[in-house]
């Protein structure tokens, strides 16, 4: 069998990302669009007062997924290196012990969720038309939120091994599932958030069995192992994954200061028009994501085998492709966004329907920028400076953010809420540009 590892550290560098990008981007899109389709069904089926309660639940889970993902892409680019050192016992020992921790964190922190559901949703913005929706929400999801946790990673590791296509037929064959149970559920039984809790949570079952499969097959050279030693190395992988960690708690934290402030200026239908824009934005970001997310094997196997020459063009390569989709976004909501937010508005006259299409068209100009800096943080993830990347990280979605939202809407209203993205990636894209310049001596040097 063809070394897929030997592959990724000599084949053509653009061929090669698109290789790995492709899939995982197609299986970004579909998750992408399971979520749209969630709020489409809610928006159209439920209302607006279901479509608000659902984005107001969503930063409950984000320090659970935000802890999952810094140890599991931590552990994925130590096991990268490791595996372009070819030292496949470190690279297993790496694997599972990542699994095992996530799996812990998410089981502690889902009961604590449980616990104080009610009280997490009014301190993030919930009202009292909203929070018993969310709390149901969240109370039937909740069960199922190990599977998405255990099986993203799964996915992550997937890639690393040299089995990209594995990891997008298991997330793409969730979403496509999603899809379709949404449509049954909430289209055909009237099951409302229910019907959308439990269409996610059987989606995330379905990915989780595909990747599980494949492990246990053994196809590739990670497995799982006994040789755990102690779980030292995990804290020092995990703080390479750190800006994973802050780049989930932050985009919490802001969506529940969006929320609380939207309540504040434009109640129930501000929180209803931003969980639209959400939903349309999130498609963008998330191509631009799985791009920059895709660079990480890439880049951390060709750091562990030496080849800095290719890491520069995967870099390049990364860039040019983020750019260009942030102008196709741009473009798209330029001609088409009011037909884009009537899919989960129906009431074009209604005032959330306005706010909306307000919001839309001043935070189209964040899509210029917003994948470079996704591109770069990922950078400096897989080549093991985690510093670089948590500051990217934690700028352009939390200090920045909440900064101008804070500041901006006691002068500007409205406006300085729908601008505080844009700004936000603006300055965040020039200290990205400077703390590369000060990395180059490193890389030069190496």
């Amino acid at each position: 069998m063809k070394n897929e590892q030997s592959d990724i550290i000599s084949l053509n560098e653009t061929g090669l990302f698109y290789k790995f990008a492709l899939p995982n981007i197609l299986s970004f899109i579909l998750m992408s669009s399971a979520g749209i389709v969630d709020g489409i069904f809610i928006g159209r089926y439920a209302g607006e007062l279901s479509l608000a309660a659902i984005n107001i639940s969503q930063p409950v889970f984000s320090f659970i997924w935000g802890l999952s993902m810094m140890v599991m892409v931590g552990g994925a680019v130590a096991t990268g290196k490791y595996i372009g050192e070819k030292n496949i016992e470190k690279a297993c020992q790496i694997f599972t012990k990542s699994i095992i921790t996530v799996a812990l964190i998410t089981v502690i922190i889902t009961f604590l969720i449980l616990i104080f559901t009610e009280e997490m949703i009014y301190l993030i913005g919930g009202s009292d038309k909203t929070t018993p929706i969310a709390v149901n929400y969240i109370k039937m999801i909740l069960p199922f939120v190990i599977f998405t946790t255990i099986g993203y990673g799964l996915s992550v590791f997937a890639r690393v091994d040299g089995f990209p296509f594995t990891a997008s037929c298991a997330l793409i064959t969730g979403a496509v599932i999603n899809i379709l149970l949404d449509a049954l559920f909430i289209a055909v039984f009237n099951m409302g958030v229910a019907g959308a809790a439990y269409a996610t949570g059987i989606s995330f079952m379905a990915g989780f069995i595909i990747l599980f499969i494949h492990f246990i097959r053994k196809k590739g050279v990670l497995r799982i192992t006994l040789k755990l030693n102690n779980f030292s190395e995990i804290v020092k992988s995990s703080i390479n994954g750190l800006s994973e960690f802050l780049n989930e708690i932050s985009v919490g934290v802001t969506m529940a200061l969006f929320n609380i402030i939207m309540m504040k200026y434009a109640q129930e239908e501000g929180v209803a028009a931003f969980t639209a824009i959400n939903y349309i934005l999130w498609l963008g970001n998330m191509v631009n994501y799985a791009a920059a997310d895709s660079l990480n094997p890439l880049i951390s196997t060709n750091y562990g085998a030496g080849k800095f020459n290719r890491i520069k063009n995967f870099l390049k390569t990364g860039i040019i492709f983020t750019v260009s989709n942030g102008i196709f976004i741009f473009l798209l909501i330029s001609f088409f966004g009011a037909s884009l937010i009537s899919l989960f508005i129906k009431d074009t006259s209604s005032e959330a329907f306005k706010i909306a299409v307000e919001f839309m068209h001043i935070e189209k100009w964040a899509f210029f920028l917003s994948g470079v800096n996704m591109v770069f943080s990922s950078y400096f993830t897989a080549m093991l400076r985690p510093k670089e990347s948590a500051v990217i990280a934690v700028l352009r979605s939390l200090i920045l953010p909440c900064t101008i939202l804070l500041i901006l809407p006691s002068y500007l209203g409205k406006f300085g809420i729908y601008s505080a993205v844009p700004i936000s990636e603006l300055i965040t894209f020039t200290i990205t540009i400077t703390l590369f310049m000060l990395s180059r001596k490193f890389l030069l040097k190496r």
